[in-house]
């Protein structure tokens, strides 16, 4: 497995990325794994680390430049939002994004007070294996991993996640028309069979998932999940910084 790492900020988990494509994030997250320690130092990568750490296979310059592209037209839109009952700030994530399409380069800076999500993550942070991430195909798989592993224990390799159906709706962009049984059907076991089903090499993410849901006090109504998770024991050990 790859020893790529996506370690930031907690804080990054309040930015949806559903209306990414699944591409578009695994580019995404591994523009974050190759930023992580940079600081706001302007750095140069060639297209092929992308290709690589994404699992891009396409071979033309003219499909992935496209890709790269269309990621940064979201990547741009992406505001980081602290607010409390006294203060409001805006952080834009990156002060720099060039895509030199003829010399197959991308470069790179990340904002100056953006810098601290991905580098100053004291113990609130966010730490996945970008192998497993790039290894789910469905948008929905993707961003309930990285909810997860904010919910991990380092030391267990398990945890647990309780939150609202209307919250999670929210952090996942579930369309508003969704029932619960599209949610079971097309995310939570779409999910499940992605998170514990062996790769080629007989390796599973979780080697357990499960999802309790809890009524609400009044009604027959489901007002919340708790979803449990255990790492598999062979997954790859990467060391935490």
């Amino acid at each position: 497995m790859s020893n790529d790492v996506v370690r930031y900020n907690n804080g990054l988990n309040t930015i949806p990325l559903r209306n990414f494509t699944p591409v578009e994030m695994d580019i995404f997250w591994a523009v974050c794994s190759k930023m992580k320690r940079k600081g706001t130092q302007e750095m140069t990568f060639d297209f092929d680390v992308f290709k690589e750490i994404a699992k891009y296979d396409r071979r033309e310059k003219e499909g992935f430049y496209l890709a790269i592209k269309a990621t940064w037209d979201k990547m741009k839109h992406l505001n980081y939002q602290f607010e409390d009952s006294h203060y409001f700030e805006e952080l834009l994530l990156f002060q720099r994004f060039a895509i030199d399409k003829e010399n197959e380069k991308v470069i790179i800076q990340a904002s100056e007070r953006f810098e601290f999500i991905l580098n100053s993550i004291g113990t609130n942070f966010t730490r996945f294996e970008l192998e497993n991430m790039t290894s789910l195909s469905s948008s929905y798989s993707k961003e309930l991993y990285r909810q997860l592993m904010s919910h991990r224990d380092l030391k267990t390799r398990k945890g647990a996640w309780f939150v609202k159906v209307h919250e999670f709706k929210e952090i996942l962009s579930i369309p508003s028309s969704y029932r619960m049984s599209h949610i079971d059907e097309r995310i939570l076991e779409r999910a499940k069979n992605e998170f514990t089903t062996p790769d080629k090499n007989g390796n599973v993410i979780f080697s357990t998932f499960r999802v309790e849901k809890v009524k609400a006090r009044k009604g027959n109504k489901i007002s919340s999940f708790k979803i449990y998770f255990q790492e598999s024991t062979c997954s790859k050990s990467i060391p935490l910084f």
